[in-house]
């Protein structure tokens, strides 16, 4: 199964995973949204082992990503910006322990590296996980639900993942039983309730099941995790930034194959400027774990 292929539709009586209630037709076809909290999901049922097909070397070259490799510098901008929030949030770094679900190629991981005190990471993706470990990170494939950590963890970081897993619900609890009381969980994923989602509609870039199963907004993601004990301490839209080199080389070499023009300019000082680009529409969200006891 590839990741344009309509997978089957799924039971509608299936309770809200935010609220537990209702789910009926959304105005967005092909989704279903919560008739209590507004929460939206896709109309679509997963076979077992269909995941771990869909994430596959497909999906990283040519599937989702024209090729995720060459997204290493562009990823590693936005991954700064992120620990730079986080490290605010957090006691020295150099305590911290950090685990990553859906690490994919370890990029989070490596830029971690060396500034905590351990980092690693799992992704169901067996071909992600074998270029992690060609880079030397302590990353395994796997089911994070099934998967024991050692000890629990001073942050838990879902990077634009929760809304690929078909039960984002208990991953947040699981997040939530693997971490240090008042530890983080971090998370990005898009905002439905976003203007520029509402303006596009069923348009809107981040749907396309069964990649991307569930649509979070601000209300329903802080509502999750406030269920499954974190108070959100952070909430941001930030912009996706790009090298001017990541953008030449996307358009030179990949979309016009020039590779020896991209060769000739690549070295070029002026190709650091770093450009940023926000449509408002993917969020940031951090939440605390809440100690035994503690009121929400």
């Amino acid at each position: 199964m590839t990741a344009s292929e309509p997978a089957l539709a799924r039971d509608v009586a299936a309770p809200c995973l935010v609220c537990g209630g209702a789910l009926a037709p959304s105005n967005l076809s092909g989704l279903l949204s919560c008739s209590d909290c507004g929460f939206v999901t896709a109309d679509v049922r997963l076979a077992p082992g269909e995941l771990e097909a869909i994430y596959g070397k497909d999906y990283f070259h040519g599937a989702e990503y024209r090729d995720y490799a060459e997204e290493e510098r562009s990823l590693r901008l936005n991954f700064r910006d992120r620990i730079a929030t986080l490290a605010t949030l957090l006691p020295p770094l150099a305590t911290v322990d950090v685990f990553e679900v859906g690490c994919a190629y370890g990029y989070f991981l490596e830029e971690m590296s060396g500034k905590v005190r351990n980092a690693a990471g799992i992704d169901i993706s067996t071909h992600a996980i074998a270029k992690a470990r060609e880079r030397g990170l302590a990353a395994i494939a796997g089911d994070y639900l099934s998967h024991r950590i050692a000890a629990p963890v001073d942050l838990v970081a879902m990077w634009d993942a929760i809304e690929h897993v078909e039960h984002p619900d208990r991953f947040v609890r699981k997040a939530a039983s693997d971490l240090k009381p008042g530890g983080l969980f971090a998370l990005t994923t898009g905002d439905i309730g976003s203007l520029n989602a509402r303006l596009r509609g069923r348009r809107w870039r981040m749907i396309h099941p069964p990649t991307h199963l569930h649509y979070f907004s601000v209300a329903t993601v802080s509502r999750l995790l406030d269920a499954a004990g974190f108070d959100v301490v952070h909430v941001s839209h930030p912009g996706n930034s790009r090298e001017l080199r990541s953008i030449l080389h996307f358009i030179l070499a990949l979309r016009l194959g020039r590779d020896e023009l991209y060769r000739r300019v690549e070295k070029s000082r002026l190709l650091d400027l770093r450009l940023s680009l926000n449509l408002f529409d993917i969020m940031f969200v951090v939440a605390r774990r809440r100690a035994v006891g503690d009121a929400p």
